[in-house]
């Protein structure tokens, strides 16, 4: 099976191994919260809550460990 590599996957273990990734939640217009994965730059991605944000970047590390 072929491993691909996203853009953003690539952006979030970069900021990982410089350690400027930062995980912060914030409110969305509707009054709801989110996660922005996000490094110096600014927004990498977004997650629905803190437990998926940390899986994305639990998923990633385990990847690169591989």
């Amino acid at each position: 099976m072929a491993h691909t590599l996203s853009a953003t996957c690539l952006a979030i273990a970069l900021a990982d191994a410089r350690g400027t990734l930062t995980l912060t939640e914030r409110t969305d217009r509707w009054g709801g919260t989110f996660i922005a994965i996000g490094d110096t730059h600014g927004t990498i991605e977004i997650a629905e809550d803190m437990e998926a944000a940390n899986k994305r970047v639990t998923d990633l590390r385990d990847r690169a460990a591989a």
